[in-house]
């Protein structure tokens, strides 16, 4: 059998199975060219796959769920039966075994008690002695094992017939503790034989317990067992329309636990053989849980009269009253909360931290106040009403013991205080269930689309302006605080709820007298908190990612776009310029107000009403400068012009007195007329551009446009004012060459005489 092992191996290393089942976790087949635009064969594919991860079962075979291992047996779908996974029965054949169980065909007759066998038991047993040549040395030694088992199972009870049996006597039992150190020694010696599965095992186990059996491969699950099962329920619940979904999704999960637990078996019971784990690359495997079964010892006679006695005296669980008291907490109060999320989510969500706060405030008193004044009250009527239950455990004298009463109202204490603590926990779960709406948490693909996020949100943040960032308000470690000290609340509510026995006794005094509830130091209160913690951090990724949304704005927040307003403010630009900047700035802050005010992100909504007008206000700050520096430009320009003309006017206007002065004034009007007017008409269509552009961007106050009037007057004026300067000067000039003629006449005159 070795050599033909060995012979198959040679001959299979140079088929494609054995790079399917003999991977060294690397592709066999070189990587497609870079060239190749079509996708690769499905052969390339399923050889790619299996190089990683070598089959378990076999693709096509006689029989359904054969695994791969068994294409080096050449077995016919017979011989394949039954020993698919059995390591020590993986080498029979169907003729060996009909050999090794026929002498069990032998009829002996019922009448017939001697110690030997008949002769038909003779020959018929040498038959296979004759053929035991055709099987291996291996097959002889089981052959021959299990027919002298056979033939000891049928000789020896004829031989010891007659003889007494021995009797011995039983070994005492081990105690509970006896048996529990026992199995742990087991287990740590089994632990420490196995190795520790590492991170590749259990991912490759996975996978194998995932994608490695098919589910037509299994059998489905028979009929029979959904009928079973039906019968045990109520036909109200299987016909309710209201829980036609709820059995649609056990169904469903019954199914899917039979197939994966199949899957499971068949697995585990492959990878039981060493060659298949070296196969498949897998060392070991996780172990499961041990299961323990301790045999309880037998109480003896005395022991159960003494606790049976005991558990008369002591155990009041079974009192009426406490059904009494059970009942009247199931029919009033076991809808009551010290949460009521119900009201939450029906009210106007998001809500204001303080609202939010105030809510929870309000219910948790609420509810202190209904077990305060309610629930204690009518527990104490009960027992008032009810004394034959209770009152044979008081004192009959005061020299009498007070243990059994103390006993009693303890033992109430501690079912009220379960009652107590179960009204917390479901509180609790039902605080847990408010956030765990929006477990999925608020991440988004850019762009924000709002209407992903349609669920009522619990809080609402608002986005506001710390200079240079965007800040929240309040903080994600405020919010954190405020849905803390949410499950706080609940927590300090449930206390200074008193005992039964105080409202009974008043007069007691000396001992605790307040239910004992949940601790916030209690590991359940923490896990609480970490289950709503991990849903609070998953909400934290949307209100940081919507930020990017305000990337494009930060020089608004930095300063960065006043400083490059100074800087275009230092250089000369047209009226133009100012307008394309102006109206640049106009669509920033357009696009500013058209964002979201409320943005919603599942537990979050994100209020960006002052951000927004905040990032509005800068805008057109910056839009105000660019216009008052036109104005303050326009107003000194105009001044400037002004001042121009009132000087050539006042200076036209002098009268010369003498004719230095008149040559003076001639020559002034003239350059004024001639060359500085037109200087200003320039400037003036300058200026008209710029009030122009005022008028369309500018609220101007009443000083600047009178200045403007009075500057878009003067050309006309100054005209004018030329036209009489100049006849004026062109009579003080004639009247200075009359003057100068007669001084000359005179001069002449006197020259001739």
């Amino acid at each position: 059998m070795g050599d033909m092992d060995c012979s198959c191996q040679k001959i299979a290393r140079s088929d494609s199975i054995h790079h399917m089942s003999h991977s060294q976790g690397q592709p066999e087949l070189p990587p497609l060219p870079a060239s190749a635009n079509e996708e690769p064969s499905g052969l390339y594919q399923t050889i790619m796959s299996h190089s990683f991860y070598p089959p378990l079962m076999q693709r096509t075979s006689w029989t359904l769920a054969a695994p791969f291992k068994e294409q080096h047996h050449h077995r016919g779908p017979s011989d394949s039966i039954a020993n698919n996974y059995s390591l020590m029965a993986q080498d029979l054949k169907l003729k060996d075994l009909l050999k090794v169980y026929q002498p069990a065909t032998i009829n002996v007759p019922r009448d017939r008690t001697g110690q030997g066998l008949p002769s038909s038991a003779n020959k018929s047993s040498s038959e296979p002695i004759r053929k035991k040549t055709k099987f291996s040395s291996r097959n002889k030694e089981n052959s021959t094992r299990i027919n002298l088992a056979f033939k000891t199972s049928i000789f020896s009870p004829m031989k010891k017939e007659g003889k007494p049996s021995l009797t011995f006597p039983g070994s005492r039992p081990m105690s509970p503790e006896q048996q529990l150190d026992v199995m742990l020694q087991q287990e740590m010696e089994m632990e420490s034989k196995e190795k520790k599965p590492s991170e590749s095992d259990l991912e490759r186990y996975n996978y194998y317990l995932t994608n490695g059996i098919h589910k037509d491969m299994i059998a489905p699950e028979e009929g029979e067992v959904m009928v079973r099962i039906s019968n045990l329920i109520s036909n109200t619940l299987l016909t309710s329309p209201f829980l036609e979904p709820l059995m649609v999704v056990l169904v469903q999960e019954k199914e899917n636990d039979y197939y994966s637990s199949l899957m499971k078996s068949i697995v585990d019971y492959i990878l039981m053989d060493p060659m298949e784990r070296k196969r498949l690359f897998i060392e070991s495997i996780p172990r499961l849980f041990p299961q323990r079964v301790i045999r309880a010892p037998v109480p003896w006679h005395s022991v159960y009269r003494s606790a049976k006695k005991w558990n008369e005296e002591h155990l009041h669980t079974v009192n009426p009253m406490m059904l009494r008291l059970k009942e009247l907490w199931f029919a009033e109060f076991r809808d009551l909360r010290f949460v009521r999320t119900a009201e939450i989510l029906a009210g106007k969500l998001p809500l204001q931290p303080q609202e939010y706060w105030d809510v929870i405030q309000k219910h948790c008193l609420e509810a202190h106040q209904t077990l305060l004044n309610k629930w204690i009250p009518t527990c104490a009527q009960l027992f008032t009403s009810r004394k034959e239950y209770w009152v044979h455990f008081a004192p009959k004298s005061n020299y009498d013991s007070c243990r059994n009463i103390e006993e009693y109202f303890a033992s109430v204490a501690s079912f009220m205080s379960l009652q107590l603590r179960e009204l917390v926990i479901k509180s609790l779960e039902d605080l847990v269930s408010l956030f765990m709406i929006h477990e999925d948490g608020n991440d988004f693909k850019e762009p924000y689309q709002e209407m992903k996020f349609f669920i009522p949100q619990l809080i609402m943040i608002k986005l506001e302006v710390s200079e240079p960032i965007i800040v929240f308000n309040p903080s994600f470690d405020g919010c954190w605080e405020l849905i803390r000290d949410s499950f706080l609340e609940i927590i300090k509510n449930s206390n200074g709820i008193p005992k039964v026995e105080s409202v009974l006794f008043p007069e007691l005094k000396g001992y605790n007298l307040i239910l004992e509830t949940v601790n916030a130091e209690e590991k359940l209160f923490s896990d609480f908190l970490s289950q709503t913690f991990k849903v609070f951090q998953n909400n934290q990724v949307g209100p940081r990612k919507y930020l990017n949304v305000y990337k494009m704005y930060d020089d608004l927040l930095d300063n960065t776009a006043e400083q490059n307003i100074a800087a275009f403010l230092k250089e000369n630009h047209d009226i133009d310029d100012f307008v394309m900047k102006i109206n640049a700035i106009k669509k920033r802050r357009n696009e500013i107000a058209s964002m979201h005010i409320t943005v919603p992100l599942a537990m979050f909504c994100l209020d960006a009403t002052a951000l927004n007008y905040d990032l509005c206000e800068r805008a057109q700050n910056l839009k105000e400068h660019l216009i008052q520096f036109q104005v303050d430009v326009n107003r000194d320009t105009n001044t400037s012009i002004c001042n121009q003309y009132s000087h050539i006017a006042d200076k036209v206007s002098e009268v010369p007195a003498n004719t230095k002065e008149l040559v003076f004034l001639i020559e002034f009007l003239k350059k004024s007329s001639d060359v500085t007017v037109f200087k200003l008409r320039r400037q003036l269509r300058d200026a008209s551009e710029r009030l122009e552009f005022l008028m369309d961007y500018a609220d101007l106050p009443h000083e600047d446009i009178k200045l403007n009037s009075t500057l878009f007057l003067w050309p006309d004026q100054i005209e004018d004012i030329f036209e009489n300067s100049r006849n004026l000067l062109l009579h003080k000039r004639d009247q200075a060459e009359m003057d100068l003629i007669k001084r000359y006449r005179e001069s002449l005159g006197l020259f001739w005489k």
